[in-house]
Parts: structure tokens; C-alpha cells; sequence
């Protein structure tokens, strides 16, 4: 059964393209039954090479020696390409992730350098009972729950685990009535490792209560898998509809969102922070999506979730913005105390993108370089005194909007959905009795509209480049 199994997976990855394996092999009992049912399936090694070993020695043990120079030997007597690589400086913290990237690492190494484009590993189906388990216990998220896959891109070609299906039990089985030589290593059996204690004490008590636990956790796999498979086909099609990138950013329409159910929208904003994570390459924390979900049913018109120090998810009304986190800059003066006055026939630059003129009607003077730049223009009434002040707002500051309405400036920002980035830069005019007489470039104040009767004699005019 075991070598049919692994027949079957080689037949299922393409049987017309002619395929360079790449074993990894470990002198456990698993790794040594693959590489033996491969000497089988392959009998002609030495006259046409079609697969070769690669070993780590991990140099964690006293026997890693001895087996790294047993399993050479056994290549060498069946004209195995073998490869070998020694991990020269491990980490006193972190082994096991690190030992991983290095593995692998090696792998993609040796593919490149030799041609190989698949790469086997002997992983088994109680492997997968222990890899479901253990993602479930530290994360606690779909997308990793369904564990390994029986097949994946690797590198520049395929990562393909041909003994996925089948249990430890058939493998020690196997290599049994095969006299399959292999070597245990003893740090499985140190409690040290999470694996180790699920694989020692979690899955034979999970085993002892029913005997179908792999088959069960096999189907489950298969199931959350095809799951993850359809989510991300409605995540890859609401992302590509619904967010934007401008510039270094990723932008919501929030407007634009169709109206979802609970779990869509749930997956969509999921979607929406592993797209984030890609685009900053940074980590995202996993707490990170319900409080992003909380803030967005507070209703709230603005507000910002920091994602890293250097990253942040900012609403601005009808927008949803991943960003960068920009330190302000400490103004020249405080905001409260920026004014100048504005003479009647003289214009002046508030920024280098911004010019307010005060002119009679029939004298404006524009310079010309500000000529088609955006504006925003006000006739004013026969009353009005010859300087006007502008500056940033105050705490306080009131504009009149109707004959009956006047309303905090704070307010206005408010009911008209600006964002504070926009209110920082607006500027206040008022007359010399301190009256608002507009709030550019938002809006003018009812003081500033001349009676019907009235003679118009001036004009007030914002450009201001976009």
C-alpha cells in the first residue's frame, strides 16, 4: 500500500513532463522508507539519474555524524547524487524555526544548482494531526488550520509530500518487512518541544478514543483546504474591485463597498490585512482584524489603528487608508498664533502653494504664475474695511452660515466630513472686529454676502495649487 501510494502521487504531478527529484532525507524511518521505495520505482540510477538525497546535518546530536556519513555511503554503493550541507552556527533560542529555514534554504540551493523542480519530504499523516494541532493551539486561524498540503509551489518548482495519506504505523511496518535500515532520533522523545508533547501524550489519547482520528483529521484537512481555497478566490476578486493603490498607499472606497454579509465582510477585511502585510512586509498581529471590525462599527468619521511603528490604518470619513505613520513637523510658530493682515489691493502667499488676494472689483492683480491655479472667490458688500486678517483657526471661532445659523468652525469640520489633515491646513479670514468672514477653501460666511441692494466693490481671492 505505502508504494503505491507514493506511485500514485508521482503519476498525479504531470506523468507527460519528465521530472529531477529531490529527496530529503533524514535517516528516520520515515525519509528512509520513501528513499527506499524511490530505489524501487527506480531501478536504473546508475545509468540515468532521475532523483538524488539531500541531507542537513543539524550537528545537535552525537549521532548526527555517524548518520550523515551512513546515509553518504548508501548513496554512494547506489549512485545517488547525494548532497550535504552542515549547520555550522545554530541559535541558542528559536532552534526549531531556524533549523527549518535553514533546511530549506539548502534545498532551493541545491534545485537551482542541479535542476531538480521537485522536492519530497516524508512527512505522514500523524505528522498532520500534530501540525493541525499545533497551528489551532498558536494561532487559532483558518487560513493555517487545514496544516500541510500534499502539494505547493517550491522554489521554482514543487514541493510534493507523497506520504501524507499514510499513518506511522504503516511506515514502521513497511520498513519492517522491507529490512529498511533508519535511525531514531532521540530528541523526538524530548518534552521540550510542543511536538514532541502532542506526539507523545495528546495524540495517543486522542487515538485511544477513536481509532479513525487520522482518516477524520485527513478529511478535515481536506475540507478546511478547499475552504481556504474559495475564501481566497472572493477575497482575490473583492480586492482587485474595491482597494486601491495610490502612491504608497492602499485606499477603501468604503462608499463603494457592496453591502456584505457578517461573514464576507469578515473575510474581506482578513483579505484586506494579508494584502497589508505584503505591501508593508511587515507582521501583522492577529489581534489586529477584531479591532479593526470594532472600529468600523463605531461609526466613528476618524480615526487610526497602528499595525507597526512605521504603519498605520487611518479612516477618514469615506475612506479606509493603510499608510505610512509621518512624525508633524513642530510649526515655526503655534497654528493659534499664524495671522497676517491682508490690505485692500494686495495679495500675499501663505505657502508655496497658496496666494489670497483683497482687491476692488476691477483692480485685481494676479501674479502669473498662480493663473491657473485652482481658486476660490468671494464678492464682498460696500462695508467692508480696508484689511482683513488671515490666520489659523482658534479654539472657539464661530462662522455664521445663515441669517439664523452660526456654528462652531470645530463643528463645520465636523458635519461636512473633512479630514483633520485638510483642517489643519484651512485658513481663517476675518475682519478687524474679529467677525469669521470665511473659512477657505470651504466656505464663506453669511456676513460676506452683500444685500441685494447693495453695490459689490471687492472681491476675495484663494488660489491654491492641487
Amino acid at each position: 500500500m505505502v508504494i503505491q501510494t507514493v506511485r500514485g502521487q508521482l503519476t498525479a504531478i504531470d506523468p507527460e513532463k519528465k521530472r529531477r527529484f529531490l529527496l530529503a532525507v533524514s535517516t528516520g524511518v520515515d525519509s528512509m522508507v520513501l528513499l527506499q521505495i524511490f530505489c524501487q520505482l527506480f531501478p536504473e540510477m546508475q545509468k540515468e539519474p532521475c532523483f538524488g538525497v539531500a541531507h542537513v546535518n543539524h550537528q545537535l546530536r552525537p549521532a548526527s555524524a555517524k548518520e550523515a556519513a551512513f546515509l553518504r555511503q548508501y548513496c554512494q554503493e547506489r549512485g545517488i547524487p547525494f548532497y550535504e550541507r552542515c549547520w555550522e552556527n545554530p541559535p541558542e533560542t528559536g532552534v526549531e524555526a531556524s533549523a527549518r529555514n535553514f533546511r530549506y534554504t539548502f534545498f532551493a540551493d541545491v534545485m537551482s544548482q542541479e535542476g531538480y523542480d521537485v522536492l519530497l519530504t516524508a512527512h505522514h499523516s500523524d505528522d498532520q494531526v500534530e501540525t493541525m494541532l499545533m497551528k489551532m493551539m498558536r494561532e487559532g486561524r483558518l487560513r493555517s488550520a487545514g496544516g500541510m498540503k500534499q502539494q505547493q509551489p517550491f522554489h521554482t518548482g514543487i514541493l510534493l509530500r507523497p506520504l501524507l495519506t499514510v499513518s506511522k504505523a504503516a511506515i514502521y511496518d513497511y520498513a519492517q518487512a522491507q529490512q529498511i535500515p533508519y535511525f531514531e532520533d532521540e530528541s523526538n522523545h524530548e518534552p521540550l518541544y510542543l511536538r514532541n508533547r502532542l506526539r507523545q501524550q495528546v495524540v495517543p489519547a486522542l487515538k485511544a478514543e477513536n481509532p479513525q482520528l487520522l482518516p477524520h483529521f485527513q478529511q478535515l484537512s481536506e475540507e478546511v483546504q478547499f475552504a481556504n481555497q474559495l475564501i481566497q478566490q472572493e477575497q482575490q476578486q473583492w480586492l482587485s474591485a474595491f482597494v486601491q493603490q495610490q502612491a504608497a498607499c492602499l485606499v477603501i472606497d468604503l462608499q463603494q463597498l457592496p453591502t456584505f454579509s457578517s461573514a464576507q465582510r469578515y473575510f474581506f477585511y482578513a483579505g484586506f490585512l494579508q494584502q497589508a502585510e505584503a505591501f508593508t512586509k511587515q507582521p501583522l498581529n492577529q489581534k489586529q482584524l477584531p479591532q479593526l471590525l470594532r472600529l468600523l462599527d463605531e461609526k466613528k468619521g476618524q480615526w487610526q489603528l497602528a499595525l507597526h511603528k512605521q504603519w498605520q490604518l487611518r479612516r477618514s470619513y469615506d475612506q479606509l487608508l493603510l499608510e505610512p505613520v509621518t512624525v508633524p513637523q513642530k510649526p515655526a510658530a503655534p497654528l493659534t498664533e499664524v495671522s497676517q493682515r491682508l490690505v485692500l489691493g494686495e495679495g500675499i502667499y501663505l505657502s508655496e502653494k497658496e496666494w489670497i488676494g483683497y482687491f476692488p472689483i476691477n483692480e485685481q492683480h494676479i501674479p502669473k504664475k498662480i493663473t491657473n491655479w485652482s481658486e476660490f472667490s468671494q464678492d464682498l458688500p460696500l462695508n467692508y474695511s480696508s484689511e482683513l486678517v488671515v490666520r489659523k483657526r482658534q479654539p472657539g471661532d464661530r462662522i455664521r452660515l445663515a441669517r439664523g445659523l452660526t456654528k462652531k468652525i470645530s463643528r463645520f469640520f465636523i458635519d461636512s466630513k473633512i479630514p483633520n489633515e485638510v483642517r489643519e491646513k484651512s485658513w481663517v479670514v476675518t475682519n478687524l472686529e474679529k467677525e469669521v468672514i470665511a473659512l477657505l477653501p470651504h466656505t464663506f460666511s453669511y456676513l460676506s454676502i452683500a444685500p441685494e441692494t447693495d453695490k459689490i466693490h471687492y472681491i476675495l481671492l484663494y488660489k491654491y495649487q492641487e
